[in-house]
């Protein structure tokens, strides 16, 4: 025993790497917030009501938006990127941009927990947390310069996204979704660290700034095990942002989760598997566009096209926008297809507008569900909506239409900008699809827009009369009493659905000051 003490006294020791904190404070305010939560709920769980847990959530993620704007003029205006954590972590504006979007997304999401989440006082602080946590991990995976970082980034995002998915009580459907999610998230996670130990095996590093030296330096001869990690890496990144043909997860899982952490999951999840496909192929694999640019176009057009299509014949509104989702990811991979810095500003333009819109939607059909006291919405039930709400109804016309890209929106300016990107990188067939896949898609979001004004017909009048009056039995009476104290408490997600509209509209008029911030944070390593 004392050789070996002696042996280890002699060795030379370990040298960690410097870390400054600051760098990497949003995750970490993000995760240590997380903790706090959790400790607090558990300690003083009776005393703890579920407006305490969402005000700690959100003050979380306000702290976490705070220092995210201070990164942001703290990096000046030459967009030079600072490698903290031995080079494996970038602090640039391309990061500190969906520092600031994730940041607004957890604390939409948090705010919008304390109304339409189906939870007791003893499940808010879980659901707060693992939005924490979640969001934490896609920082991260903005943020990553080696590969290594990146996978762990995605498995602390997916970890909190599978529990969140399935978080309501007594959902069989959410459950279901959840493992649906497990098993399909679990493979395709396999899939991207298998990618990153072919590309490891080409090159000697998982490190994204020692990639870019070794191709400077450096002339494969053969090449099959660089591509066959490139290709495994799309594949598990895909899968994020339910490209397809990775796309059979989505409208399941849209479909089975709650309405908030599904518009979580539509911002967050494809936000974040976005940044990682344009920080890896973009920055570290640009030596070999090539190759991967006609993989991408094509994942862009089957997107594009299978999205829209699919979405025309969905009757259930949630599934309806989770093909809308497909859809809308399609156009965002044309903005790497055109290999560009142009092509890079306008998704990043497309990704900080759409996360607000889809989380702005989802919400607003949650407050659907409550208001007519249902779980899952068919097209057919929102007829007459415009009667009962007229301000859920303004919302979803107002949110419906920034997706299919009308004007006065910022799915106009953000869907044109993709596409002229396209255009400018001479890709005229695939732009020629987008626009046609657009067309397409615009018939379901136009009816959906429509129908809140359409009259019921008589089956669901006589339906509604009976609830309002108590007739249909004990349980229609608890449920008239479960939809009246929602109706009395949506305070809060009243407030997220006028933002969000409010920001959708305004941003849609006066685009300029998010397209230039867009445009600046592709200086990017």
């Amino acid at each position: 025993m004392s050789f070996l003490i002696a042996q280890v006294a002699s060795a030379t020791p370990i040298k960690l790497p410097s870390i400054e904190y600051s760098a990497i404070a949003p995750e970490l305010i993000m995760i240590i917030g997380a903790v706090v939560v959790l400790l607090v709920s558990s300690l003083v769980t009776k005393h703890l009501s579920k407006a305490a847990s969402v005000t700690l959530g959100a003050l979380v993620s306000l702290v976490s938006l705070a220092d995210s704007i201070y990164l942001a003029f703290r990096s000046g205006s030459n967009g030079a990127v600072k490698a903290v954590l031995a080079g494996s972590v970038a602090l640039d504006k391309f990061s500190v941009f969906f520092f600031i979007l994730f940041s607004i997304v957890s604390l939409l999401t948090i705010l919008l927990g304390m109304d339409l989440m189906n939870l007791n006082k003893g499940r808010i602080p879980e659901f707060v947390v693992l939005v924490l946590l979640s969001t934490s991990g896609a920082m991260l995976m903005a943020s990553a310069l080696d590969l290594i970082v990146l996978f762990l980034g995605l498995e602390i995002l997916s970890i909190s996204l599978y529990v969140l998915v399935a978080i309501e009580s007594g959902s069989d459907s959410g459950r279901e979704s959840s493992i649906k999610y497990f098993m399909l998230g679990g493979f395709s996670s396999a899939v991207f660290l298998y990618g990153v130990a072919l590309i490891y095996g080409a090159t000697g590093t998982t490190n994204l700034g020692q990639i870019v030296k070794f191709f400077a330096t450096n002339l494969l001869l053969s090449n099959g095990v660089l591509l066959a990690g490139m290709g495994m890496i799309l594949v598990g990144l895909g899968f994020k942002i339910s490209a397809v043909p990775f796309h059979f997860w989505a409208p399941d899982v849209y479909q089975g989760a709650p309405s908030p952490v599904t518009g979580y999951m539509a911002a967050t999840a494809k936000a974040a598997g976005f940044a990682a496909l344009l920080r890896v192929f973009y920055s570290g694999l640009i030596s070999y566009h090539s190759d991967w640019v006609p993989v991408v176009g094509t994942l862009a057009v089957l997107t594009m096209l299978v999205g829209a299509i699919v979405a025309v014949v969905q009757l259930d509104v949630k599934r309806m926008l989770a093909y809308s989702s497909i859809n809308q990811a399609g156009f965002i991979l044309l903005g790497l297809y055109a290999a560009t810095s142009r092509g890079v500003g306008a998704s990043l333009y497309f990704l900080a507008t759409y996360s607000v819109v889809i989380v702005g939607a989802f919400a607003t059909i949650g407050a659907i569900e409550r208001l007519l006291g249902k779980r899952g919405l068919q097209l057919d039930d929102l007829r007459g909506l415009s009667k009962k709400s007229p301000f859920l109804t303004f919302a979803l016309v107002a949110l419906v239409l920034a997706q299919a890209g009308a004007p006065f929106t910022t799915g106009f300016l953000a869907k044109f900008n993709v596409v002229l990107a396209a255009v400018s990188s001479r890709h005229y067939p695939v732009a020629l699809i987008a626009m046609i896949s657009a067309a397409i898609a615009a018939f379901f979001y136009l009816r959906l827009a429509l129908l809140p004004f359409r009259e019921a017909s008589a089956a669901e009048e006589v339906s509604a009369a009976e609830l309002s009056d108590g007739q249909s039995g004990g349980d229609s009476a608890l449920l008239v009493k479960e939809v009246v104290a929602v109706r009395s408490r949506v305070d809060t997600a009243s407030v997220v659905i006028a933002v969000t509209v409010i920001v959708t509209i305004g941003l849609g008029i006066w685009a300029g000051p998010l397209v230039d911030v867009a445009n600046r944070a592709v200086m990017l390593f």
